[in-house]
Parts: C-alpha cells; structure tokens; sequence
C-alpha cells in the first residue's frame, strides 16, 4: 500500500492555495475565519467545519451540500497542475518489481480519484496500480483506518499481509491504527526523527531504494 503525493509522485498541488480557498468557502457560509489555520492539515479543518456544522444543528443534507462543495473546490486545486508531475526517482522499478512477486498494489491518498489517476497516468505507472482508495471514496481520512482497511478489503488480501509505505507521520499513524506495518520514504518535508519517533520500521531516501529491503522481505 502507497500513499501518493511525495511518496510515489512528486506533488504539484498548490496546497496554500488549496486551504486559502476551503476556508474562504467555509468563511462566506458564516465561519469565523479565526477558527481555521492554514497551517493545520486540510483533513483537521474539514473535521472542525464538519464538527462546527453539526454543532449549530445544520442537517444532513445541507453538510453533505457543504462537504461537496469544498471537495469541489479541492479537487478543482488538484487538477491545476497535474499534468506537471513527476514521478519520484526509483517509483517504477520498485512497483515492476513487487508486480513480479504477483504482489497487489494500492495507493491510499486524499487527493481526489480523477486527481491520483491522471498523475499515475503522466508519471507511466497507473498500470502498475490495481486499486485506489481516495478522497471521493466518502470514508474517514487518514489517520483514521477506515479507508485503509477498506483497500484492504478491495484488493482482496487481508491486512496482516500488508505494508503501508509513505512519507508522513500521518500515514504512519494511519498504519498504527490499522495495525500494519509503516515503512518511511524521506521524499517529503519530514525530518528522519519525526519518521522515526513515528513508529516507521525503516526509512528509506526514496521509493526507488526499497527494492532491495522488498526483496529480503519476501524471503523470509
């Protein structure tokens, strides 16, 4: 299992860009702008919006109506520059070479699914992907398990047989959770200590240097 953005691929999401505009959207709904900080992750503003909509008796239908409008917008933001990304040094050769272990392969990301599989596509290894598991799929967001499992369940293995690589302390988190194993690439804006304290088994300069970590493993 991979996360996407800094993991497999090298983001060119405009993720300032991404906030500024989620929260302009919750501010002209009546929010206080104060309550939203744009360095929090995206996934811990939604959740407050979420929870300050249920607080104020909002129904069902309108936080759905509210929810979307905000994945609209996300998505919008994602797709800017899409055509722009790069895969990371070594991606496609680590995913040829679990494909000839006749291993599955998922990728976890809350980007949007249109998002993850236009960037497979440009990158040249969406074919080397069997599932994806995103933001669309209207399951709880990392670090909760449930979209994890989820995967799990679609790929149709179970989960003691999986690893969960990414480059975030909120996909270690998210592995924790789902009681599987995290393996750390150092491709985004984390420090190794902040990997490792973590609970990452290894952490690795990128995905293209895990191959021979992959190899060992499945021997054993």
């Amino acid at each position: 299992m991979f996360d996407l953005d800094d993991t497999l691929v090298e983001s060119t999401v405009d993720y300032a860009k991404f906030k500024r505009l989620v929260i302009d959207r919750m501010v002209s709904h009546g929010e206080r702008r104060d309550k939203y900080r744009p360095e929090e992750t995206i996934v811990a503003i939604i959740a407050r919006y979420e929870a300050s909509l249920r607080d104020k008796g909002a129904s069902e239908r309108t936080i759905r109506e509210r929810l979307r409008e905000l994945d609209d917008i996300m998505d919008a933001v994602e797709m800017e520059h899409a055509h722009e990304t790069k895969a990371i040094s070594g991606a496609a050769d680590l995913l040829m070479a679990l494909r000839k272990h006749d291993l599955r392969i998922g990728i976890l990301t809350r980007g949007c699914e249109e998002y993850a599989r236009r960037v497979l596509k440009v990158c040249g290894i969406e074919a080397l992907v069997d599932e994806i598991e995103s933001r669309n799929s209207e399951t709880k967001a990392k670090p909760d398990p449930e979209a994890y499992l989820k995967l799990v369940s679609r790929l149709g293995v179970h989960k003691d047989e999986t690893v969960f690589v990414g480059d975030h302390p909120i996909d270690a988190q998210c592995a924790r959770n789902a009681g599987v194993l995290f393996v750390a690439v150092r491709t985004g804006d984390v420090s190794d200590e902040v990997l490792e304290s973590a609970g990452s088994a290894a952490v690795f300069q990128n995905v293209g240097q895990m191959v021979d970590w992959f190899e060992r493993l499945l021997k054993n």
